[in-house]
């Protein structure tokens, strides 16, 4: 079976650069002949995809006659990518905070361990008073920053569910049953809470009320 080509279009790439990337993932440091043969692009638009690859930093352009290219490595790219995203979702939510009327009460489905780690370093980064709740290792240790972050300035009540990472000890208050659920509590305002097994990782984000007094009774229940 072929590898699945990666789809950069959803980052701000264009469809020939996202097609371009894949191929030079795939032949190694190449002439943009090579990858526009490999990608059955015209030579103009591989050439030009390229430039736009090295432009948004996933590519290299190799010294040398003729030039070649490289591919950013992939986990480079996604970080990249990844700490892009969190500074735009951290500007869209001081645009939002400072000019939307009160919003109603929402309550929405998280789905997929990364989807949950992004959503826990941005609320997390972003928390002014306090962060209250009990956390899973898994959990804890990709959204460090964001809790190292908080600590600056919040007030940090946490617990592990299970053993602490050596690089958290400063930042949790004790530990728990390894079973027991990640519930985490933001400012008082916004609440995560997930099931306690099983793949993919599902749970929840909600501001309403309920769903808030539900989370701080569960937290107080296990203190």
């Amino acid at each position: 079976m072929s590898p699945v080509s990666p789809d950069l279009t959803p980052f701000g790439f264009t469809a020939t650069e996202s097609r371009v990337y894949g191929a030079l993932l795939r032949l190694g440091p190449s002439t943009g002949y090579a990858v526009a043969h490999r990608s059955r692009l015209a030579r103009a638009n591989s050439y030009a995809a390229l430039e736009g690859l090295v432009t948004r930093r996933a590519a290299v352009r190799l010294p040398g006659r003729p030039a070649r290219y490289r591919a950013t490595d992939p986990q480079a790219l996604l970080a990249q990518l990844a700490a892009a995203q969190g500074a735009a979702l951290e500007r869209l939510g001081r645009a939002l905070q400072d000019t939307s009327p009160g919003p109603e009460p929402e309550t929405r489905s998280i789905e997929g361990a990364r989807a949950v780690a992004n959503l826990v370093l941005q609320l997390v980064a972003r928390a002014e008073r306090g962060v209250e709740g009990v956390i899973a290792p898994d959990l804890l240790r990709p959204t460090l920053p964001a809790w190292r972050r908080a600590a600056t300035r919040a007030e940090l009540e946490l617990r592990v569910a299970g053993e602490v990472p050596t690089e958290a000890s400063g930042l949790v208050r004790g530990t728990i049953e390894a079973d027991r659920p990640t519930v985490l509590l933001i400012d008082d305002v916004q609440a995560i809470a997930l099931a306690t097994a099983g793949e993919p990782v599902v749970g929840i984000w909600s501001s309403h009320p309920a769903v808030l007094a539900l989370a701080r009774a569960a937290l107080r229940s296990g203190a």
